[in-house]
C-alpha cells in the first residue's frame, strides 16, 4: 500500500539539537533518535514550481508522534520488551505513543531540536514507528498519549467561522501547506528513520485565455479584440478542516468559513490580454483550499459553495464594455488533494468560459514509498 495523496518529496531532519549540511550529513553525539535527512526541503524536479520553498522555513516547526514498544495487555501499561521487533501491522492494537507524543520539534538557524531528548533501545532489531505533520501550530491533536494505534489529527485553515461576510478579503499568506508524513518499521541499524511529507491540501492558479480572433482586409484570420482584467476573485464559503487518521484516511468536516481571495485585487495593475494571446499564473498566486472529497454536489461539493467573479472590459463596434461576471465551479471539476489546477478562464466572444487542468509544471505527483492509504 501507498500514500495516494498528491505530493512532492520532502525530506526533513529532526534530531535533538543535530545540525543539517548540503552534503546530507548528520552531526550526532550519542544514540538519540534522528529522523530524516536533509539541508531543509528537498523538490522533485517534477515540482520545481510547488507552493512550498526549498528551504524549511526558519523558526518553524512540525509535530511527532512515535512508537516502538506495545503494552503488555489493554489494562496492563507496562511495556511489553518482546514486543520490539515485531511489525506495526501486529502491535498496532497494543501500541501508545510513549517516544513521542505531537512532539514539538524546531527548525531553527540549519538546527532541528526538541527536547527532551529521546535515544534508540538498544536492541537493533526494535522497529519504530513515526508520524508526523507540518505545520505545528495549525493541527490539532484528537487523540490521548494513552490511545492505541495511529494518531488522529485536525488541520483547520486560520479563519474565523463565526463570521459569514463573503466580501471580507482572505489573506494567502496565512494559509500554511499543510503535510503529513509517516515511516513504518523504522529500525536503528538503518541510521536515520527518513520522512517523507504529502500535501493534504488543493491548489488553484490562474490563467487568462483570450482567443478571439477577426479577419483581415485580405480574409486572414488575425488576433481580434483586446480584453482587459479589471479583477479577478474567489468568493464564497469555503471548507475549513480535515480530518487525517493515519490508518482509515481521511474524514472531512462540516466546518465552514466565508470571505474572498483576491486573484487580482481591486488595488492591482488591470491586466490587458491582445487577442490570440495567454496571461499565465495571474497575480503569481497559487490558493490552497480544503477539498472535500465526501460532499461531491455541485453547488457546495468539494471547495464549498463558491464563484469566481470577474471584472472585465473589452471592445465592441460601439466602443468599449465593462462586465462583471460570475462563474460556478464547472460540474466535472472534482479536485483532488495533494494537486495543483490551473483554472483556465478562456475569452470567446465577450465572455468567459472556465475549465480546470493539472498543473503540469507544479504537479504533486506520487512521490514516495509510505505505507499508508488516504482514499
Amino acid at each position: 500500500m501507498r500514500l495516494s495523496i498528491k505530493t512532492i518529496s520532502i525530506l526533513v531532519l529532526m534530531s535533538a539539537a543535530c545540525s543539517c549540511s548540503k552534503d546530507n550529513t548528520v552531526t550526532s553525539s550519542g544514540n538519540e533518535i534522528i529522523f530524516g535527512l536533509a539541508s531543509g526541503i528537498s523538490v522533485e524536479e517534477t515540482t520545481k514550481g510547488a507552493v512550498f520553498s526549498e528551504t524549511l522555513p526558519d523558526g518553524s516547526s512540525f509535530g511527532v508522534f512515535g512508537y516502538c514498544l506495545a503494552q503488555t495487555a489493554p489494562d496492563n501499561a507496562t511495556l511489553n520488551n518482546s514486543s520490539g521487533p515485531i511489525q506495526w501491522e501486529q502491535k498496532r492494537s497494543l501500541s501508545t505513543p510513549h517516544l513521542f507524543y505531537s512532539q514539538e520539534v524546531t527548525y531553527s538557524g540549519g538546527l532541528c531540536s526538541y527536547q527532551p531528548v529521546k535515544e534508540w533501545y538498544e536492541p537493533s532489531d526494535y522497529r519504530y514507528s513515526f508520524f508526523a505533520y507540518y505545520p505545528y501550530g495549525n493541527f490539532e491533536t484528537l487523540t490521548s498519549s494513552t490511545d492505541f494505534a495511529e494518531p488522529r489529527i485536525k488541520f483547520s485553515m486560520p479563519f474565523d467561522t463565526a463570521i459569514a461576510d463573503t466580501a471580507s478579503v482572505l489573506s494567502l499568506e496565512d494559509v500554511p501547506d499543510a503535510m503529513v508524513a509517516m515511516n513504518i518499521d523504522a529500525v536503528k541499524g538503518a541510521g536515520k528513520a527518513e520522512l517523507e511529507f504529502y500535501h493534504i491540501l488543493t491548489g488553484l492558479r490562474f490563467t487568462v485565455n483570450n482567443y478571439n480572433a477577426a479577419e483581415d482586409a485580405d480574409g486572414n484570420m488575425v488576433a481580434g479584440h483586446d480584453v482587459t482584467i479589471h479583477s479577478i476573485k474567489l468568493r464564497g464559503e469555503f471548507y475549513k478542516s480535515v480530518i487525517i487518521d493515519f490508518y482509515s484516511g481521511m474524514e472531512y468536516t462540516d466546518d465552514v468559513f466565508y470571505g474572498t481571495y483576491d486573484i487580482l485585487g481591486e488595488d492591482e495593475a488591470d491586466i490587458v490580454i491582445p487577442g490570440l494571446t495567454s496571461v499565465t499564473n495571474i497575480g503569481g498566486k497559487t490558493i490552497l483550499l480544503v477539498s472535500n472529497q465526501s460532499n461531491t454536489g455541485l453547488e457546495n461539493g468539494f471547495l464549498g459553495d463558491i464563484d469566481l467573479l470577474i471584472d472585465y472590459s473589452f471592445i465592441e463596434i460601439d466602443g468599449e464594455t465593462r462586465r462583471h461576471q460570475r462563474i460556478a465551479r464547472p460540474e466535472n471539476f472534482q479536485p483532488s488533494e495533494g494537486t495543483i489546477y490551473t483554472a483556465q478562464l478562456n475569452f470567446i466572444g465577450d465572455a468567459f468560459v472556465l475549465n480546470f487542468i493539472v498543473d503540469n509544471d507544479s504537479q504533486w505527483e506520487d512521490g514516495g514509498d509510505s505505507d499508508i492509504i488516504f482514499s
